[in-house]
């Protein structure tokens, strides 16, 4: 019966990655079956890429006008099918029963793509992606809208993936949000394999095998975090770059150069650190076209790129007058002084910069504790900086390949320190060496070669399931899994099985809780209800009442071991009744009368 519900809940997850898969090729495909394409695998790969961030933005329209509802999502869905029913009639009189090698690729695949695939069928709990990500799908999802959240963490962002998050939550639950990660993260590989296969059958299989075997990828493709969607369009964005630079940039080859400047801005509609892709391909294409004194090119990826972005940044300058929030608060005024995250990086003397900046290979395989303690990359990358210093002296394309990586690299010591930050060059990294390792590799060995280097992600991914146990499909397993991996989660089910929506509690560093609370959930390092504002008046409980009263709480949920109010004075214990315990954390109801009410603070305004 187990492996019955299993199979179950595997095949109706599978479904929702075909169905997904198949609207987002359909759709890309609507718009490039006249730009000239040469393998399938390109085909497959941009028109995916494209077909999401269409998805996306649709989605984002019915958002804006309130209309963000099941029906909605699935009439868009129906309808991308029904306006390409001539991209399924070419698709279908294309197809070709395919030969001994088709069947040896298609099973290495599945075999490789297999973890991953299990991995994304467990419940939600990566940190961000409960803090967050699945926070703003699931308020999308419910009022039908964008609203602004000023409970959480960051109150607007770039949301290209949550707004898809949302349209998946809305049919199949927050498990099946996964596979748009999944997805993501399937056609980076085969557009790095689309890539290579143009210069050699060696370097495609090998790029791809190069990517898929970093643990901190299957890591990411399984999880609710964005970068998967980040890397995706910023190697599309690239790759679209050197199409149309290999097409001699001439006025055929205008489709590649709009889409390089489209898929540069949907990077950045999914992050902030998307913007450096906008630049970077800005900056080449201008480089390019200059010495020809044609401008015209950088007018048209900056004009691409601006139409993409323009409704998510108006977005966010809409309800902050900042298109950058929370960021760059010196260069808005305006801004919202409740969200400037508090404190700032460490500064350091350039020399120890400079040395972090040699160390990064080292770092992100061995010393991970340097680098926020995210999952390894695949030691093949460390292992080939040899061949890649060989590479850059011989070959042009490795040569620019790893300038756009180390000059990103650079910037990633002016950001927190954190792993996943670098991903999204990892792709361009992939190609720059397997395009190094291919001058040496027998073409013959290159598919077995690739599948050699998928072995530590399929390793990290195998322990991953041994390490979390069997898949929870039942209510009961799932809540037992959270149990195990969220200590605090069964506090806030006390929460929401005796109060549900009518509660409102203030938890002390349990922030990625937010989105198992079915009542409101106070407490983080910004915002109207920071830790700032309760924290100093721990040791002060009449205060500490009033300061919560105030915000609207009427529960306290202490962790324990992180932070610690006098629970033994009686002063405490007059204001605060404790009314849930367990090994993990306590909950304290609010006693008493409120005091007077005062003005709330309100949501900001639009553009204030």
């Amino acid at each position: 019966m187990a492996a019955l519900a299993f199979a179950r809940f595997a095949a109706q997850h599978l479904l929702v990655l075909l169905v997904l898969t198949a609207t987002a090729w359909v759709a890309g495909r609507l718009v490039l079956r006249r730009l000239e394409m040469g393998s399938l695998w390109e085909r497959f790969a941009v028109s995916g890429a494209l077909g999401l961030t269409l998805l996306g933005h649709a989605f984002f329209a019915l958002g804006l006008c309130g209309w963000l509802t099941r029906g909605a999502v699935a009439a868009v869905v129906v309808g991308v099918h029904l306006l390409g029913s001539g991209v399924w009639r070419e698709a279908l009189r294309g197809l070709r029963w395919p030969g001994w090698r088709g069947w040896g690729i298609a099973a290495a695949a599945v075999a490789g793509l297999a973890p991953l695939f299990v991995l994304s069928l467990y419940p939600p709990t990566a940190f961000d992606e409960t803090l967050y990500h699945l926070p703003f799908a699931r308020a999308f999802a419910t009022t039908g809208g964008m609203p602004f959240l000023p409970d959480v963490r960051v109150p607007v962002f770039p949301q290209l993936l949550e707004v898809l998050h949302a349209a998946v939550l809305l049919h199949a639950g927050d498990v099946a949000t996964h596979q748009v990660q999944l997805l993501a993260t399937i056609l980076t590989a085969v557009l790095l394999a689309a890539w290579g296969l143009q210069a050699s059958r060696a370097e495609g299989w090998l790029a791809a095998g190069l990517y898929l075997g970093g643990p901190i990828v299957v890591h990411l493709a399984a999880t609710g975090y964005v970068e998967a969607g980040l890397v995706l369009f910023a190697t599309a964005a690239v790759y679209a770059a050197e199409r149309w630079r290999r097409a001699g940039g001439g006025p055929e080859a205008r489709g590649w150069l709009l889409l390089a400047g489209g898929f540069a801005g949907s990077a950045g509609a999914v992050k902030y650190l998307g913007l450096y892709f906008v630049g970077i391909i800005g900056l080449a294409v201008f480089a390019w076209a200059a010495p020809k004194r044609r401008l015209r090119p950088a007018l048209g990826v900056a004009l691409a790129a601006g139409a993409v972005l323009a409704p998510w940044y108006g977005r966010i300058f809409y309800y902050t007058g900042n298109p950058l929030f929370p960021f760059f608060p010196s260069l808005f005024p305006g801004m919202l002084d409740a969200w400037t995250f508090g404190g700032t990086l460490p500064t350091r003397p350039p020399g120890d910069r400079f040395v972090d900046f040699l160390r990064l290979p080292w770092d992100v395989v061995f010393h991970r504790e340097s680098v926020g303690w995210q999952p390894p990359f695949s030691p093949a990358f460390l292992l080939g900086v040899p061949l890649l210093l060989v590479a850059v002296l011989r070959l042009a394309r490795v040569r620019w390949l790893l300038a756009a990586v180390v000059a990103y690299a650079a910037i990633f010591l002016l950001l927190p320190p954190d792993a996943r930050y670098l991903v999204a060059v990892l792709p361009l990294l992939s190609l720059a060496l397997a395009a190094a390792v291919a001058r040496w590799a027998p073409p013959r060995l290159a598919l077995a070669l690739a599948l050699a280097l998928l072995l530590p992600g399929w390793l990290y991914g195998g322990y991953r399931i041994w390490a979390q146990g069997p898949v929870p499909v039942s209510v009961e397993a799932r809540e037992r899994y959270l149990e195990r991996q969220l200590p605090a989660y069964p506090a806030v089910r006390f929460l929401n099985r005796s109060h549900g929506h009518r509660s409102t509690v203030y938890a002390l560093r349990a922030e990625n809780l937010f989105y198992y609370a079915e009542g409101r959930f106070l407490g983080d390092w910004n915002g109207p209800a920071r830790f700032g504002l309760v924290m100093p008046l721990l040791g002060q409980p009449e205060a500490l009442w009033r300061e919560l009263r105030r915000l609207g709480a009427d529960h306290l949920l202490v962790v324990y071991g992180v932070v610690a109010p006098p629970v033994d004075d009686p002063a405490f214990r007059r204001r605060f009744r404790r009314v849930y315990f367990d090994a993990a954390a306590e909950v304290w109801e609010l006693t008493g009368s409120p005091p007077a009410p005062t003005p709330p603070r309100p949501i900001p305004p639009p553009g204030r």
